[in-house]
């Protein structure tokens, strides 16, 4: 859910002035990622802080070192990784002999270029939470096009993983095959592409609407994860905010 809500606060946050506060809730879907689990349908509280440095978004932070806005940038952040597995939850004999996969918090640093034609931003960052200690990369596009009360932004990136961050969502242990029925499975450095799109509306000078969609695809070798249900993600939010 973490990708979801910061999705929708990336997709959505339109050119502010400093302090900037938005209040609201949104409800996100994701579909299961793992096999015998049900796919998610969550209410969450939205919570947004846009500052001339420091902002807050969903259910991340970050602080950038030239004001926002400046056309070249360095942006510091932190964010919780919501991404997770608890087996007793699946409905799948072989899952459920799994170890738990615990939600996290990654932190890193973005390099963001903003031209007349869009935003480039590239992020590389690791584990703060110890969880697995693993690296990640990730290069973004994105432009927003602003129609008076509303607007929307399409947006293409890839994520890369290294194998410590993969195996902790996708790999099966020596000890977990022998459990499970799975074969083992250890994922190397790879990641997934994505494209989405989001949309906002005023309906008022305070009163805004959002929603927001992503689809994802695994590379080839990390959809062969026998844990899997399936590599390709269609992932949503929709909601409401206020803004001060």
């Amino acid at each position: 859910m973490k990708k979801l809500i910061l999705l929708a606060m990336a997709f959505l946050s339109t050119p502010v002035n400093a302090d900037q506060l938005a209040l609201g809730f949104i409800t996100s879907y994701s579909p299961a990622v793992y096999k015998g689990l049900d796919s998610n349908v969550v209410p969450f509280p939205m919570v947004g802080y846009e500052g001339k440095h420091l902002f807050f978004r969903g259910t991340g932070a970050g602080y950038a070192l030239l004001p926002q806005g400046t056309p070249l940038n360095i942006i510091f952040r932190a964010e919780y990784d919501s991404r997770t597995l608890k087996p007793e939850d699946s409905d799948n004999l072989g899952i459920r002999e799994l170890d738990e996969r615990s939600a996290g918090a990654l932190g890193g640093v973005t390099f963001q270029v903003i031209t007349t034609t869009g935003t480039l931003e590239a992020s590389v960052g690791s584990d703060i939470a110890l969880n697995h200690n693993g690296l990640y990369a990730e290069v973004t596009f994105k432009e927003t096009f602003h129609m008076g009360a509303w607007g929307f932004t399409p947006q293409i990136g890839y994520a890369f993983n290294d194998d410590k961050l993969n195996n902790h969502l996708y790999g099966v242990s020596a000890e977990e095959a022998q459990r499970s029925g799975f074969s083992e499975f250890d994922a190397g450095w790879s990641g997934q592409l994505f494209v989405g799109v989001g949309f906002y509306m005023y309906l008022s000078k305070n009163v805004r609407l959002i929603a927001s969609a992503r689809y994802s695809k695994l590379d080839y070798d990390l959809a062969d994860s026998p844990i899997i249900k399936s590599d390709n993600v269609l992932s949503g939010v929709i909601g409401a905010s206020y803004v001060f």
